[in-house]
């Protein structure tokens, strides 16, 4: 009976720490848009490298699909996503406001990152690529951010702070600082050009939680190669984001497992 009760327990040990941790999930899925990506070129690749850099600074991440995704959001309420793909999945977004799990989410102190086309003006959902246009970030956030004016960005002394890496470059797709002040946002830039910043995270007075607009441009107006936003991407994260190390099950639930059985023996 008391090995039945310690078994229990480290159970409970286990998917707690998992459940709660402050790990990353990469979102790629290969259903949508074919397994392409949106102004992303080879979004496989990038959510790959996104993944080792991220754990070569100490960070748990795994690639995770549209279900999946929801289901690391429920057990997740403080976590942090990344997609890769520039079409937000319709699992948690559809253009209907509070009653989008993202909405929710990001009010709770979820942290969501995106990389790719302008962000929640288009969402993936039954097989198809559903154009919410610019009532899409009207929707999540209550204004229209992003914005098409050609930017030219340079790190700004944030942005050298937390993304060492980041070099200046071109966005197409960059977010609006005269709109976030004016809705009052608060709002860190990482590059700008005075009026326009990208890469940028931002949240509404009522958001516990922030999003990152990184390197997002389509129509010609090329974003950086893949390994470099993978680069600068986990440099954020992990000097910005993350405020803890989640118990990653995979790979290590075999060792726990084992020593469990020992135990038991």
């Amino acid at each position: 009976m008391k090995k039945l009760f310690c078994f229990a327990c480290a159970l409970v040990l286990i998917f707690t720490g998992y459940t709660f941790g402050q790990d990353v999930a990469v979102v790629y899925d290969a259903a949508i848009e074919n397994g392409g990506g949106l102004a992303v070129p080879q979004p496989l690749q990038l959510a790959e490298m996104m993944v080792e850099e991220l754990e070569a600074k100490k960070l748990t991440a795994e690639i995770v699909d549209a279900d999946g995704l929801v289901e690391y959001m429920n057990a997740n309420p403080k976590g942090i996503y990344i997609i890769t793909q520039g079409n937000t999945p319709g699992t948690i977004f559809k253009n209907e406001g509070k009653k989008d799990l993202v909405y929710t989410w990001l009010r709770e102190g979820g942290i969501g990152g995106f990389i790719g086309d302008y962000a929640f003006y288009y969402y993936w959902d039954k097989g198809a690529r559903v154009t919410a246009a610019g009532a899409g970030q009207q929707s999540v956030f209550g204004a229209t951010v992003t914005n098409g004016t050609v930017s030219a960005v340079s790190p700004t002394d944030l942005g050298k702070e937390y993304i060492p890496s980041l070099k200046k470059w071109t966005s197409n797709r960059a977010s609006g600082l005269a709109v976030l002040k004016g809705n009052d946002f608060e709002y860190e830039s990482y590059a700008d050009d005075g009026s326009n910043a990208d890469p940028i995270a931002y949240r509404t007075e009522d958001m516990e939680g922030w999003f990152i607009n990184f390197h997002t441009s389509c129509c010609g107006t090329a974003i950086p190669p893949n390994d470099q936003i993978a680069t600068e991407y986990a440099e954020l994260i992990s000097n910005r984001f993350a405020t803890a190390q989640a118990v990653d099950p995979s790979g290590k639930m075999s060792v726990v497992w084992s020593k469990i059985k020992k135990s038991l023996q």
